[in-house]
């Protein structure tokens, strides 16, 4: 026999008897997990989630045993079934042992050979003797079998003493993920038993417990369905065994379950009765095609639908139900005493979306109802307002020209105005009325397309227009849109702008020009021809440099250039001082030798020969000195009349403070008759009248010293005459003492003596007049007539009668304790108290005008006092001549826009504020 089948064979069934006793304890094992786990549920009631995960630990710690012990009892050597084969036998000489160790081939004779095959052969006999069931491993058997035994009688005797809660345990334990209530003696009896509810409204869930005593506290359990969180809410007790709880507002799946202690219900699924309700809304609307404006669409996110009046309008709304049908009510506004009618209109339907489409012409109200594919209505309307945006005018606002314009005949006048509609411009004209004439209109943007806002920048040129001084013109500007209506029109204020003469527009420029600014012109004309002859003096020194003589080339050239710009300006410029027009004569004159030396400058070769560029440059100075003795004569006059205006400066502050004493000698006799009447009302302002009467007797002293200062500097001696006539005025003036009465009648304005007060400031204004009465110079010009000088050249004499009623008009806008040395020439007003205040003229209206260039007096240098001859050396002149020019679209100083209030006395304030507002 072979041996190494017959113990292959044995081996076979060794493994066989492990095999079966390895399944015995494994199952023996697994009911004794299951029998324990059973125990503890019943313990500590777990839930699904819970037991989900001991029943997949305790399965994984099972299989890991399971294959340990399957590894263990596979293993089976050939040594170790060898010995388990003798233990079989029951030999004491091992012979299957023996056999296994024994191999013929290792033998070195034929004997050992022989021996060795015996061996062989005896051991294979024995084990093919040896019986079947011999050769199990009963042991294994045994032990695996007994254990199993003893786990299925536990089991037999759990379920027997407590079958009830072995049943529940068992079930729970093999169904984890069911929903199987812990075993409890209590018994639980939900109503309702299929409990269900409409969307959004509330349910009530009772709860009655059967038996033992109830020792805990009942909990109502909710949770989402495939939700392992639970929400845990308190129960209302109703009886001894019955509770409740009220759910609130149900809107979404739950399940609901009660709950003492351990101790829980069956999980019952709450059904959501769905009634068809608005769950969203979109909104489409298309705007009349007049509007331009696109189609808008989105979302419904408020009660209120505001759209312009006739848009098409589109409204969706999405149930949270399959829709059958769907009603839209619209309710107009009430716009009288009786009550509207509404109106139906049926909407489609299709699937969860009802659509309506109606034309907004009316505001009102709309009133939706939704039915299901059951015919179920909605709990309530959905209720909408329907809003009217209608279609506003369009707003323009005229900002040039202002409210009141004064403006010569050849004027061009600038008009800004900026408009705005809510909806779109189609077009803006300007309309122009004068009184005997119809309206006339001008288009100034038409065809416009979506345009919101539009500003207007045209002009207006009145030489066009053939006007005369003494009229009046009214303009404003008319804006259209597109409504279909004609009612989409606006206007906006009118601007009135009354035509003056030139003269008296150059009246209104003197009464503004100071007398710095006056000598500033000529000035301005010397340093430009001063500045071009040191330049070509420069490059006359610099020939035969080449370098050098580029350099000074460049600047004579410049110089050049700047002169004859300003003598063109100059020559074109609007005079309105007599002595300029022959300013305005000789600038003409002299710009001709300044452009040709301009050319002669751009041609000049700076690399010529010395000889050759010095004889141009002296002829280059030559032309500018020809028109040179006519130049400086008329600056020497300007000079003279600077000089003598100072003089006249101060006669017109005498005046001023003449029109002032007389101002309080009216105010004080009103209120000393009013005393006298027994009406003492205006008492009171006595003590702010002698205030004023001090001020300027103040005003007299400062004028006193003044005058005899500014009389000391006259240097000229055609003006010597004027100069005594000055001086014998302040000496009179000081010998008349009218100061002194003015004192008086201040202390008895203060003390309250009226009468006395009047007595004294009368007797102060008749010293003041009998001042003025005199024939000589300086008496006359204080009465406004300026004196004849003994100067050959008429312009002088009437260029100093022009400043003199510029002086008398002047408003220097200080008060009588105030200097008015260097003020312009225009005049002050009294204010309501007598004093000299700021005041409100028809010359403070903004005016227009030809241009006229302006000369700021400080970058040309000079005294402080005006004095043209004592100047300094000069900074230099504008870049271009443009710099210091007006122009009719640039703000003038002291001529654009109304007064400011502080130049307006204070009763005058709001009546001028309304004018200019338009009010």
């Amino acid at each position: 026999m072979n041996f190494p089948q017959q113990l292959a064979r044995f081996r076979r069934r060794q493994r066989a008897g492990r095999l079966a006793a390895w399944l015995l304890a494994t199952a023996g094992g697994a009911i004794a997990v299951l029998l324990v786990l059973m125990a503890l549920d019943l313990q500590l009631a777990w839930e699904s989630p819970s037991r989900i995960l001991v029943v997949k630990i305790a399965a994984a710690l099972i299989a890991i045993a399971a294959i340990t012990a399957f590894i263990v009892v596979i293993r089976l050597s050939r040594q170790r079934a060898a010995t388990l084969a003798d233990d079989a036998l029951g030999s004491p000489r091992r012979p299957v042992a023996a056999a296994l160790a024994v191999d013929p081939g290792t033998a070195d004779t034929p004997l050992g050979k022989f021996l060795a095959k015996r061996s062989l052969d005896e051991a294979a006999s024995a084990l093919a003797r040896l019986p079947a069931k011999q050769a199990l491993p009963w042991p294994w058997l045994r032990r695996a079998g007994g254990a199993l035994c003893l786990v299925l009688i536990g089991a037999a005797v759990f379920r027997s003493a407590s079958p009830l809660p072995f049943a529940t345990a068992l079930d729970r334990m093999v169904h984890p993920d069911a929903d199987i209530p812990p075993w409890s003696r209590l018994r639980f009896t939900l109503d309702p038993a299929q409990p269900s509810v409409l969307y959004g409204g509330d349910l009530l869930v009772t709860c009655t417990l059967d038996g033992d005593h109830i020792d805990k506290p009942v909990e109502c359990l909710l949770r989402q369905p495939g939700s392992n969180e639970v929400l845990r809410l308190p129960a209302a007790r109703e009886s001894a065994n019955r509770f409740s709880r009220k759910l609130d507002a149900v809107t979404r799946p739950v399940e609901v379950a009660f709950a003492c202690g351990k101790a829980r219900s069956r999980w019952l699924p709450v059904e959501i009765l769905l009634q068809p309700n608005v769950l969203a809304g979109a909104l489409e609307i298309t705007p009349p095609v007049y509007t331009g404006l696109p189609t808008n669409r989105g979302p419904l996110d408020s009660n209120e639908i505001s759209v312009p009046e006739g848009s098409a309008v589109v409204l969706e709304l999405t149930s949270n139900r399959p829709l059958g049908a769907a009603t839209l009510t619209f309710t107009p506004a009430r716009t009288g005493t009786t009550d509207p009618a509404p109106v139906e209109t049926a909407g489609e339907t299709s699937g969860h979306t009802a659509r309506f489409a109606f034309t907004a012409g009316r505001s009102g109200k709309l009133s939706i109802v939704i039915r299901d594919v059951r015919g179920t209505p909605s709990a309530k309307p959905s209720e909408l307002a329907l809003k009217m945006l209608p279609d506003q005018p369009p707003v323009i606002d005229l900002t040039s020209p202002p409210p009141l314009l004064l403006a010569t005949p050849k004027t061009k006048i600038p008009v800004e105005a900026s408009a705005t509609d809510d909806l779109g411009l189609s077009r803006i004209q300007l309309v122009r009325t004068l009184s005997g004439f119809r309206d006339r209109s001008l288009a100034v943007a038409k065809g416009l397309v979506k345009t919101r806002e539009y500003g207007v920048h045209d002009g207006l040129d009145l030489a066009k227009l053939g006007l005369q001084p003494g009229q009046t013109i009214e303009l404003f500007l008319e804006a259209s849109d597109y409504n279909p209506s004609l009612l989409g029109q606006g206007t906006s204020g009118i601007s009135r702008i009354q035509i003056i003469s030139e003269d008296d527009y150059a009246a209104r420029l003197r009464a503004k020009t100071t007398l710095k600014q006056f000598s500033a012109r000529f000035q301005a004309v010397a340093r430009a021809r001063e500045e071009a002859r040191k330049a070509l003096e420069e490059l006359e020194k610099a020939a035969g440099n080449p370098e050098a003589a580029e350099k000074a080339r460049q600047d004579a050239l410049e110089a050049n250039r700047k002169a004859a710009e300003l003598m063109e300006k100059l020559g074109g410029d609007f005079p309105v001082f007599e002595a300029e027009k022959r300013l305005q004569a000789l600038a003409r004159e002299a710009a001709g030798p300044f452009k040709q030396n301009t050319d002669d400058l751009a041609k000049l070769d700076p690399k010529a020969s010395a000889p050759a560029q010095r004889e141009a440059v002296r002829q280059m100075l030559e032309r500018l000195d020809k028109p040179q003795p006519k130049m400086e004569e008329a600056q020497k006059d300007a000079a003279t009349i600077a000089e003598a205006g100072r003089l006249l400066e101060m006669a017109a502050k005498f005046h001023q403070i003449y029109e002032t004493q007389q101002s309080l000698v009216k105010r004080i006799g009103t209120i000393a008759k009013e005393i006298a009447q027994g009406d003492d009302q205006n008492k009171r302002l006595l003590g702010s009248l002698a205030d004023t009467q001090q001020k300027n007797r103040e005003a007299l002293e400062e004028f006193v010293r003044e005058l005899e200062k500014r009389s000391a500097t006259i240097q000229d001696p055609q003006l010597q005459e004027f100069k005594e006539s000055a001086l014998a005025f302040a000496q009179h003036l000081r010998l008349a003492d009218p100061g002194s009465v003015m004192d008086a009648a201040s202390k008895h304005a203060r003390d309250g003596a009226s009468n006395d007060a009047f007595t004294n400031a009368e007797m102060a204004r008749s010293q003041l007049e009998s001042l003025m009465q005199g024939e000589d110079g300086f008496p006359k010009a204080c009465q406004g007539k300026a004196p004849k000088f003994s100067i050959p050249r008429p312009d002088v004499n009437q260029t100093m009668q022009q400043m003199l009623e510029g002086l008398m008009s002047q408003n220097p806008g200080t008060t009588p304790n105030q200097k008015t040395g260097g003020g312009g020439m225009g005049a002050g007003g009294t204010g309501p108290t007598g004093s000299a205040e700021p005041g409100y003229a028809l010359s403070d209206l903004p005016v227009l005008g030809p241009d006229r260039l302006q000369f700021d007096p400080a970058s040309l240098g000079g005294s402080a006092n005006g004095d043209a001859r004592s100047t300094r050396p000069v900074k230099g002149l504008p870049t271009t001549t443009e710099t210091g020019t007006i122009k009719p679209t640039e703000s003038r100083t002291g001529d654009s826009g109304g007064p400011t209030p502080e130049a307006v006395p204070a009763i005058y304030r709001e009546a001028v504020k309304r004018y200019f507002s338009g009010e």
